[in-house]
This record gives C-alpha cells, sequence and structure tokens, in this order.
C-alpha cells in the first residue's frame, strides 16, 4: 500500500507541473444552454459529430471546449429537450460562443429517461463529469424505472443496482433496512448520503421526493472520509419547476395498502426566479406477515431562488414520521433452514404492543455562485434531529417440544447531526491539455444518546405452533433519563482532485487526495456516573489523521466509448465497544483499511440509447471490527467479545445494461459475480465466506411501450435472482440460505393527464428468507402482492 501511494503521490506533483505540448492547433468554444424560461440547463451534452470532443454543461449550463480548427457540426442536448444542431468553425483567432435554448419534448416523450452510462451523478461525484468518463462503477436509477415498476421502497429500487443486496430489515416493514455491496455491509453512520451530505440510516430513506437513487461503487474515502468500502448509496432530491405542474399518485394494494402522494411545483414570482416545491405522501399497509403492519408519513418542502444571475440559494426540509409492529421473524424449530420451512410464514412471533417508531427532521440549504463562466464554488449545509424508539421482542431457539423463551428490548435513541462543506468546481486549459479541478472542504459531526443499553430481558415462555399474543400489562420504555454519555463522531476533511484531458481528450489522467480527521467515541457526564455501570470510565475519543489518495485512467478510442482502471484506499474509524465485555481492552480501537484496484468500460450503445458498464473489481479489508461469542454453541447474545484484526478480502466481475434496446422496448439489467472470503481473521477459519454476500446475482427489467398502435399502453416483466449464502461468518452449513428469484410483471394505460398501472411482484409466490442480525432470526421476504397505481398529471405551461 505505501509503495502505491509513493507512486500516486509521484505521479500527482509530476502532472501539476505537466507543460503543455501542443498536439494540433486548437481553438476554443464557449456559450451556455437554457430552457424557454431562461434557466439553465444543468448536464446537458454538448458534442462536435464525428470527433471524441465534447463536454457536459454545469450547474449554470455553461460549457467550454477546445477543439482542433476545422468545420464542425455541434449538437447540444439533453434529456427531455429537443437536441438542436448547429454548424459552425473553430479558428484559432476567434473563439466562438453559443448560446441555445432547447424546446421541451412532449410529456411522453420527457419521461423516457435514459441512465446506464448517460445520466450524470453530480451529487455522488461532485463533478459534472459523463460518468463515461469517471474511472469508477456508478448506477443510477432514475424515475422511470422507479415508476414502471411501481417502487415505493428502497429494497425493490435496489433490486436494480448490481453488487448491491438488501440483507433485510431491522425489526420488519416499515423500520428500517440493511445492504451489502461487493461483498461488504454497508454502515448505517457512513455509508448514505442525501445529496452527498451524511444521513443516517435508520427509516425509510426512499420517499417521494427522490429524483433518482445513485451508487458509487468501492471505496469512496477520498470524497466522504470513512466509509465502509462497499460504496456510497446517494439520493438525489426533486428541485423546484418553472411551470406549474401537479402530479397526484394514489397507490391501492392488497395487505390494506394505501398510499396518496401529491408532488406541486411552481413559480413564485412572474420571471420565475423564485420557485417552490411541495412532496408529500402518506402510506399505511398491513402485510401477509400476521399482526403486522406500518404507517409513514413525508412532508417535503423546497424554495428555489436565483438570486442574481450568478448567485442562487435552494432550501429544501424534510419530516418524517413513521411507527411499524416489531416484527422479528422467524426462527427454526429445529436452528435449520430446512426446519424454516415447515412454519407457515405468515407466523408471528411478537407483540402487537411493541413497535419501532421513528421521527425525523432534515434540512438543507445549497449556495451556488459562479466565478466565472465555467467556475463555481458551492456551500451547503445540512442540521437534522432524529428521535426513534426500537421497541421488540426476541425469540430464542425452541426446545424438541417446540417451547421457547422470548425476550424483551427497548430503548430511546435521540441524534443530532450537522454537516457542511464547501467546493470549488470548474475546468480549464493550459494549451491543449484539459483540467477538471476539484478542491473542497467538509465538516460534519454527530451526537447520539440512549435511554439504555438494549439489553435483552426476559419476558415470557411460549410455544412455535401457538404462541401466545396481546400480553397485558406490557410498558413501553421510558423516554428518560439518558445514560451518562454521548457518542460522537466528527469528521473533518480537504480535498483536491484534478481529471486531466489530453491527446485530444481521448487519455484522461485523475489524480486525488483528501487530507481527513476523524474523531470517534464517548463522552462521559461526569457528574452523572456515580452509582451507574458507567463509574470510573472516561472519555475514550478515538482521533485518527488519514491521507488518502485515489488514482484513475481512462482511455476513449471512441466517443461513446470508454476504458478505465482506477486504485483507491478507504478507512473506517471504529468506535469503542461499551457492550464487549472486552471493552477496556479495546477503549481505543484502530481504524480498519480498505484498497480497491477496478478495472473496466462503459459505452453508449445504439445511438446513444442503451447505456453498458463492466467492471472488474478487487478489494482488501484490513483490520475489520469482529465479535467473538463467549458460548459459540448456546450464545447469549449479550456476552461476547471484539477484536481489530484478519484481513477479508472481495473480488468480482459487476455488469450493468440500462436504457432502451429498440423505440418502444427499455431494459434494465445486470449480473454480478462477488467472491467474499476471509483470508485470515482471529474469529474464524480462512477461506470462510463473507455473511450476506452471494456469490451470483442477477436482474432484468423489460419494459413495452408502443408508439402508434396502442399508444399509452406498457407493460413490463423482471426477474431477480440472488444465489445461496451464509447468514453468518463462521459459515453454518446448516443455516446457508438458499438460492431465490422473484418474478414481477406490470401493466399500465396513459391517456391524456391520466394513467393507472397495476405491479405485481413475486408473482409465483416464492418464499424467500433474509438475516438481517446474523443471528437465529430470519426474515420472510414479500409473498405474491398486487398494487394498483392511478395518476394524475397537470402542466400549466407559461411565458
Amino acid at each position: 500500500m505505501y509503495t502505491m501511494r509513493a507512486i500516486i503521490f509521484t505521479l500527482f506533483f509530476s502532472f501539476c507541473f505537466l507543460s503543455s505540448n501542443a498536439q494540433n492547433l486548437k481553438g476554443t468554444i464557449t456559450g451556455s444552454v437554457q430552457d424557454r424560461n431562461g434557466l439553465p440547463l444543468s448536464y446537458g451534452y454538448v458534442l462536435l459529430d464525428g470527433t471524441t470532443f465534447g463536454t457536459v454543461t454545469n450547474e449554470q449550463g455553461n460549457f467550454i471546449l477546445k477543439a482542433p480548427i476545422g468545420k464542425y457540426i455541434l449538437t447540444v442536448k439533453s434529456i427531455g429537450y429537443q437536441e438542436i444542431k448547429l454548424a459552425m468553425t473553430i479558428s484559432d483567432s476567434k473563439n466562438p460562443e453559443i448560446n441555445v435554448v432547447l424546446e421541451e419534448e412532449s410529456n411522453e416523450l420527457r419521461t423516457i429517461e435514459v441512465t446506464g452510462v448517460k445520466v450524470k451523478s453530480a451529487s455522488a461525484t461532485r463533478t459534472v463529469l459523463e460518468l463515461l468518463n469517471v474511472p469508477q462503477a456508478i448506477v443510477v436509477l432514475g424515475q422511470k424505472t422507479i415508476d414502471q415498476q411501481g417502487a415505493f421502497d428502497l429494497t425493490t429500487i435496489v433490486r436494480n443496482m448490481t453488487g448491491v443486496n438488501f440483507n433485510g430489515n431491522y425489526s420488519g416493514a416499515g423500520s428500517y433496512q440493511f445492504f451489502n455491496a461487493r461483498g461488504f455491509d454497508l454502515s448505517n453512520s457512513q455509508n448514505y448520503r442525501w445529496n452527498g451530505m451524511m444521513i443516517w440510516n435508520l427509516g425509510n430513506n426512499y420517499s417521494d421526493n427522490i429524483e433518482q437513487v445513485e451508487f458509487l461503487k468501492g471505496p469512496t474515502s477520498i470524497l466522504f472520509g470513512d466509509v465502509a468500502p462497499g460504496g456510497i448509496m446517494n439520493f438525489v432530491t426533486k428541485k423546484p419547476l418553472a411551470d406549474f405542474t401537479v402530479d397526484f399518485d394514489l397507490k391501492l394494494g392488497q395487505w390494506n395498502l394505501v398510499r396518496p402522494a401529491l408532488d406541486i411545483s411552481g413559480p413564485i414570482t412572474k420571471n420565475k426566479n423564485l420557485r417552490y416545491r411541495l412532496n408529500t405522501s402518506y402510506e399505511e399497509s398491513n402485510s401477509f406477515r400476521k399482526n403486522v403492519a406500518y404507517d409513514r408519513l413525508v412532508l417535503a418542502p423546497t424554495i428555489a431562488w436565483d438570486i442574481n444571475s450568478k448567485l442562487s440559494l435552494n432550501v429544501e426540509a424534510v419530516f418524517k414520521k413513521a411507527a411499524s409492529t416489531d416484527d422479528p421473524g422467524l426462527v427454526s424449530p429445529d436452528g435449520t433452514i430446512a426446519g424454516l420451512n415447515t412454519l407457515d410464514p405468515s407466523l408471528y412471533l411478537s407483540e402487537t404492543t411493541h413497535q419501532y417508531q421513528f421521527n425525523d427532521q432534515s434540512y438543507f440549504a445549497t449556495l451556488t455562485y459562479q466565478l466565472a463562466k465555467n467556475w463555481r464554488v458551492r456551500a451547503v449545509g445540512f442540521a437534522g434531529n432524529t428521535m426513534n424508539r426500537p421497541f421488540g421482542i426476541w425469540p430464542d431457539q425452541p426446545d424438541s417440544l417446540g417451547n421457547l423463551a422470548r425476550s424483551e428490548y427497548g430503548y430511546y435513541q435521540k441524534l443530532n447531526n450537522q454537516s457542511s462543506s464547501i467546493d470549488i468546481y470548474g475546468s480549464l486549459y493550459t494549451g491543449t491539455i484539459k483540467h477538471n479541478l476539484l478542491l473542497g472542504a467538509e465538516f460534519q459531526a454527530t451526537n447520539y444518546r440512549y435511554t439504555n443499553e438494549g439489553y435483552l430481558s426476559p419476558f415470557d415462555t411460549t410455544n412455535i405452533s401457538n404462541p401466545n399474543s396481546s400480553i397485558p400489562g406490557t410498558v413501553s420504555p421510558l423516554n428518560s433519563p439518558f445514560l451518562p454519555f454521548v457518542s460522537q463522531i466528527q469528521r473533518t476533511g480537504f480535498y483536491l482532485q484534478d481529471q486531466i484531458m489530453f491527446f485530444n481528450e481521448k487519455l484522461h489522467f485523475l489524480l486525488g487526495i483528501r487530507a481527513g480527521q476523524t474523531k470517534q467515541g464517548n463522552h462521559y457526564f461526569q457528574e452523572e456516573l456515580p452509582g451507574t455501570d458507567y463509574e470510573g470510565y472516561t472519555d475514550d475519543i478515538v482521533s485518527i489523521n488519514v491521507l488518502t489518495p485515489r488514482i484513475g485512467l481512462v482511455y476513449k478510442p471512441k466517443r461513446n466509448m470508454s476504458i478505465y482502471g482506477s486504485y483507491s484506499e478507504g478507512y473506517e474509524i471504529n468506535s469503542p465497544d461499551i457492550f464487549a465485555l472486552n471493552y477496556l481492552t479495546f477503549s481505543t480501537p484502530p481504524a480498519t483499511s480498505s484498497s480497491q484496484v477496478e478495472l473496466g468500460a462503459k459505452m453508449n450503445l445504439l445511438k446513444d440509447k442503451l447505456g453498458l458498464s463492466l467492471s472488474v473489481f478487487r478489494i482488501n479489508k484490513k483490520n475489520p471490527y469482529g465479535y467473538v461469542y463467549l458460548d459459540p454453541e448456546n450464545p447469549n447474545y449479550d456476552e461476547y467479545n471484539v477484536y481489530y484484526d484478519g484481513y477479508h478480502r472481495s473480488q468480482g466481475i459487476e455488469l450493468d445494461l440500462d436504457g432502451k434496446i429498440s423505440k418502444v422496448l427499455s431494459l434494465t439489467a445486470g449480473f454480478a459475480l462477488t467472491d467474499a472470503t476471509i483470508i485470515n481473521d482471529p474469529g474464524y477459519a480462512s477461506g470462510n465466506k463473507l455473511p450476506n454476500a452471494p456469490k451470483y446475482t442477477g436482474n432484468i427489467w423489460l419494459n413495452y411501450e408502443p408508439e402508434k398502435k396502442l399508444k399509452g399502453f406498457t407493460v413490463g416483466t423482471g426477474v431477480y435472482y440472488k444465489d445461496k449464502f451464509f447468514s453468518g461468518i463462521d459459515n453454518n452449513p446448516d443455516l446457508e440460505i438458499p438460492p431465490s428469484y422473484t418474478i414481477d410483471a406490470a401493466i399500465g394505460y396513459k391517456y391524456k393527464q391520466f394513467g393507472a398501472q397495476l405491479n405485481a411482484t413475486n408473482l409465483t409466490n416464492q418464499i424467500n428468507y433474509a438475516n438481517p442480525w446474523v443471528f437465529n432470526l430470519f426474515e420472510v421476504r414479500p409473498l405474491r402482492r398486487m398494487v394498483l397505481t392511478l395518476t394524475y398529471n397537470f402542466q400549466k405551461k407559461s411565458r
């Protein structure tokens, strides 16, 4: 690793002083792209036909492009707008400036959002580079696929993201979800972003104010600091529109699902420099699982203000409230997966009096200033407050007669999260060499407290064939007092990145570095310690400074094709585990480090209608957090020791396809081969497979929309496959979850402003399992379900 760092630093400083050697005599084109309301069109394409020269408009709709002198056809296009072609001449004496206004496509055409490697991922990459030019595997899922599949939760959406797997829910549907990517579990406090800002994963993060979901695969510490190496999930929110628009959506389905949603947007002022958007939804549903229900409410207002031609402000708020019946899932009668299959999948082993409750208020502000034609500075602020209350039942392993002990847990957690960042991004030429520079700094701080440690306490004994229900006298956990300490995470980072394009922009060299500091641990309130279990404890804040490099190479033999390679490093700061019996031994645990080598190819096929991405990767993770139970045969889940040692490796191949394969047929498909293995580990055998990491996964969704006959109809179907995997790192063969698949289908019709669509999930009613806790509890994935979606859209265009 250190040799690789020396090479990276040498290359970095060498390229910083790279002199321009004129490959051809060139001229420069500058300009802007706007819509008919005079608002900038970000991430639009500006291309010289028949060449590899092209660029993307920035957040202000501006662009700069340098090319050899000569005559060209300039193509300007943006998703949802009619493209324009202009004849032009580039000379070395006069720099043409092109200002273009694009007209919208019809409403039907605007909904055809091609993804794959064509969509930009500005929030996640913090640049406006085409994904074709980014030396990293990135998946972007937009509204078109989400609408086709009738998705309204993150588990449905993630099925379309190759290499990303759903592990299960915290305590049943309606709570929050766990995910695994490239063989490694995502961290609730590290791997989730909202418009690039860190959020906690404690509730359902997908809601109707989300425009697209992005996933950056592999270590991303250069941009985001300490994160688990699987990747970053980023949610991009909808922004206010210049025309008055109303979208109403009502979902009705099995298990008494009712889900109305409203999206309304438009101008506040006549010149449309002040605009608003409001997304709100309410959802309530039962489950195929007996006695289980949940409800969710989301309210998300947004204001956008173009203060002047250079300065803009976007302010957002998101309010969430949810409650769901506790559902621990099933426990096998004989401790095997085969035993699970003897149980009714709807069997309920908890109590309806126990619920997971979640309240969250988040506030975002983004201020953007145009420094020059192709340079901007952006400052982002975020503040959030969360209160959640897990309250549940934990069934133990049944005896030979089916009798099982049940334990209870419950506590309140309050969390305060604050983030701020500032970055400068732009492009410039030194001779014929183009630089895409990103310079930034960020700060993030989280404080959270608990009312108790969540220990299990005896509740009752019941029988798995006839479990008790509605036990009277259940006492909900108290919302005070809190434990005499506060857990803290504080991240500070400075980053610099330059993507250098030379040899007629066919060869790109990416160099980046981040200097970061993370402080993480517990601060004890000494005046509150006497008489508690924490008497005598002192602060155990771990502070680590890390220098993180990144290097990438992109070769573009054609404008619509790229071949890339990259090396990146990552790290995770481990908090002291105060619940471990050997806590004092590891009161200042070491950091976990990771590194990734990735090779890949990206291309746009079928006249840029279909995006294809292929990647091969290897991730090495060292000093991971691990634990072993004092009695592995009959574990008490509150009695364990931790360690921070070992070497885990994940390697694989991923293929993504997304876009249109004909005028009437669209495709979203993927395949992943992942081998996630223990190389060495003090607690478990070398060669064991990492949990929740199936070797093979695959997905395909086809959607048919006729243009002439039967226009307005839409028919779609998809298959999702997940290979067998172990639910625990000990690789107990009796608890290996078998392969599973689901088949979905959809049929819909749109007439003018109205639409109706019927979605069927898990058509063949397959019984599939997940294991979110890597313990003895197994979640049953949803059985067959029908959901009807009714839509109404209204738009009033004004000039």
